[in-house]
């Protein structure tokens, strides 16, 4: 089966224009940039709102629109579930009511893609609950729940955690990642926080002022110069996926997959095997030609450097500590440490520089 994803469309309106062409056969596809960079218009021409711009629009392998052969699909045809920024939940239903509401659009699968949601997203409990009680993260997984219910044959996700404070932001995310992780099913979404681009995305496209300037993996895209004074300016950070291997004390010491062990401050227990997520800003990564010896930061791990990418004030450089990392140093110290590629050092990280994601 076909997973190819195709987009041409040039959309005019005001003062701004997008103009744009994306072809990927990833699963899940991250649109990322500013605000204003024509992320919310790109999603607005996949769900057939702007037909009169006559795009080329092809998703996970099902033609929606193609001009040259005078195609074009209704917006209630495309079987597309979408969740906007804002959750809209109706108030005069009940969350198990706001669930059913578009299961007639699952025909014969509603039921179980119903009791699909429910399970992923842990909705169980508050089936029986008013959407004036809800909090903001529940009100979110209600809103994405209703989506999967409709039974999707794509899912449009706009900025689903842009409205929900760090706290919440960090319990909502494993549920968007669970939904990634158990269900096959294509997924679009759109993030202006880097973080997001790397923990939930296969490949991603990057949006500046209507036109796309760069698109690939993640990681190798966000950190690449193309994009980095733009990615950078919203929150770029090392991104790092882990789990607990003990919780004592306020500190926890958790484990990547390829086994590097990391000490990182935990205000609230941890439970063993419990997944996060770390982010870990890249001038916070200290690099030392030699052991360091007697210091108060807690993770020093042994590293090859990769690449060294001037820029701007200073430099990248990439190292494999048996997890990849980067860390942004000035031009001097890079010329002081002899840094190049091949080059054996250690990585200083202080646990506090560590911060939760999800």
């Amino acid at each position: 089966m076909s997973r190819e994803t195709l987009v041409r469309a040039r959309v005019e309106r005001g003062g701004f224009a997008l103009d744009v062409e994306l072809k990927t056969e990833a699963r899940v596809a991250v649109l990322f940039g500013p605000s204003g960079s024509g992320k919310t218009t790109l999603f607005e021409t996949l769900l057939g709102l702007h037909a009169a711009s006559r795009p080329t629009v092809q998703l996970a392998g099902r033609w929606l629109d193609d001009p040259t052969r005078g195609l074009g699909t209704r917006v209630e045809a495309r079987g597309l579930g979408w969740v906007p920024q804002e959750p809209m939940l109706f108030p005069h239903l009940d969350v198990a009511g706001n669930l059913r509401f578009g299961m007639p659009r699952a025909g014969g699968g509603g039921a179980r893609a119903l009791a699909d949601a429910i399970e992923v997203l842990e909705l169980g409990p508050l089936l029986a609950r008013r959407v004036d009680q809800l909090s903001g993260g529940e009100r979110s997984r209600v809103a994405l729940g209703r989506a999967l219910a409709s039974g999707p044959q794509a899912l449009l996700l706009d900025e689903p955690l842009a409205s929900l404070d760090l706290a919440l932001r960090a319990r909502v995310l494993p549920y968007l990642l669970r939904v990634r992780d158990s269900l096959d099913l294509p997924i679009f979404y759109i993030t202006h926080d880097p973080d997001e681009a790397q923990l939930v995305g296969e490949w991603v496209a990057v949006l500046d002022r209507g036109r796309v300037v760069a698109c690939g993996e993640p990681r190798a895209v966000l950190w690449s110069r193309a994009v980095l004074p733009l990615s950078e300016s919203l929150g770029l950070e090392n991104v790092i996926e882990a789990r607990v291997r003990a919780c004592a004390d306020g500190t926890a010491r958790v484990a990547t997959r390829s086994g590097v062990e990391l000490s990182v401050p935990a205000p609230a227990p941890l439970a063993e095997g419990e997944s996060v997520r770390l982010g870990l800003p890249a001038r916070d990564v200290l690099l030392a030609a030699e052991a360091p010896g007697r210091i108060s930061a807690r993770n020093v791990l042994m590293a090859r450097v990769v690449k060294v990418e001037p820029t701007e004030g200073g430099a990248l450089v990439h190292v494999d500590a048996g997890l990849p990392l980067v860390a942004r140093l000035t031009q001097e110290a890079v010329h002081a440490l002899e840094l190049a590629p091949g080059r054996a050092v250690y990585c200083v990280i202080k646990a506090h520089s560590l911060r939760r994601l999800a």
